[in-house]
């Protein structure tokens, strides 16, 4: 999605007969979007031949397999580099490519376990799973599109194309860096909720308002603090901003009495203008509406669902939704043809059943 967003020509190629994800149906796959879809099966001679005069022309390919499937298939990255010297092979999984556990299942959770994320985020009583943000799509799809983009760019100049190896262990244990390099010092602890941006420290987590929304407190600045504590009509004497980190659970206690007297928008009201680092904790149905949110088009809706718009922007070359998520296989013969396949070619491959759209399967 990220590189498609940013303007590639992003085809997925599915297998024959499309497989039950476990998604409600007619699920909007805002992944999915800005991208189009072949058919091809990978079990005929036809179907792999196809597959490869597409490696010819791409300037990547990126699968998702297990280690050493792309090999069997006769797609891996020796096969395709003969037929493409250029091509930058991007190789997703959660272990990578090699290791003990390189054969395993697994899903994100099982990934960002064996590099210390899943510990670090949740409650001191449990570990709570943060989405897939650490794994799938920060650790993962991340470090992908950062790899594809910076192997391009070296093939662009040498004319060699090269593997990038993305794991979620290994960039979910980069994204750990901030707190790793911590923990020599003690400034990181090994322990969730005593730390600065863990929601141990008393002026940098969520609060509960009187109607049982929040709003958060992120105020780890001695210049801003000042505003906070006006805004808060806090007591110099009880609070401020310097207080050692034993006292940490006493000042959250008393800011929490504070803070639930007060309704979410009320104290949103209060801190209008005054830059004290408060903000309402937004649903997600709220966020979309939020005036910064609406003023930066952070999100837009495209075939009647609202989705985050795509990021970063570009000032000369303008980013957008172009296209909704394709079905299985829609853009089959429209796609071929652009890679030269001629039309005898392509009801060739239609007739042998190497090829398929959403519409013959309907």
């Amino acid at each position: 999605m990220l590189l498609a967003d940013m303007g590639a020509n992003v085809i997925r190629v599915d297998r024959a007969t499309e497989p039950e994800y476990g998604y409600p149906p007619n699920q909007y796959r805002t992944l999915y979007r800005n991208r189009r879809a072949v058919t091809i099966d990978f079990d005929k001679p036809e179907g792999i031949e196809a597959f490869m005069r597409l490696v010819e022309q791409a300037d990547g390919l990126i699968e998702g397999n297990r280690p050493g499937v792309c090999e069997k298939l006769g797609v891996g990255p020796d096969d395709c580099f003969a037929r493409n010297p250029a091509l930058v092979y991007g190789r997703m999984t959660g272990w990578g490519q090699d290791g003990p556990l390189a054969d395993q299942a697994g899903f994100d959770l099982s990934y960002i376990s064996l590099t210390g994320v899943a510990h670090a985020v949740g409650t001191p009583d449990q570990p709570v799973p943060p989405l897939i943000l650490g794994g799938d799509f920060g650790g993962g799809g991340t470090f992908l599109a950062m790899g594809m983009l910076a192997g391009i760019m070296s093939a662009t100049k040498t004319g060699e194309g090269q593997v990038v190896d993305a794991a979620m262990v290994d960039g979910s244990a980069n994204l750990m860096a901030y707190m790793y390099g911590g923990l020599p010092t003690g400034f990181w602890r090994n322990e969730r909720g005593t730390n600065t941006v863990d929601g141990g420290h008393w002026l940098y987590r969520s609060y509960r308002c009187a109607d049982d929304r929040f709003i958060s407190v992120a105020c780890l600045s001695p210049r801003l603090y000042k505003n906070f504590e006006e805004a808060m009509g806090l007591d110099p004497e009880q609070f401020g901003f310097h207080r050692p980190r034993t006292d940490w659970p006493d000042l959250v206690e008393k800011l929490a009495a504070i803070i639930v007297t007060k309704t979410r928008d009320e104290w949103v009201d209060r801190v209008e203008g005054r830059n004290a680092c408060v903000q309402p904790v937004l649903d997600l149905h709220e966020a979309p509406h939020h005036p910064h949110i609406i003023e930066r088009g952070t999100f837009v809706e495209h075939g009647g669902v609202t989705q985050p718009a795509p990021a970063p922007r570009f000032s000369g070359t303008p980013t957008e939704i172009l296209r909704q998520p394709p079905e299985h296989g829609e853009h089959t013969d429209e796609v071929l043809a652009e890679f030269g396949f001629s039309t005898e070619e392509i009801q060739a491959l239609r007739v042998s059943g190497t090829i398929t759209n959403s519409e013959d399967e309907a």
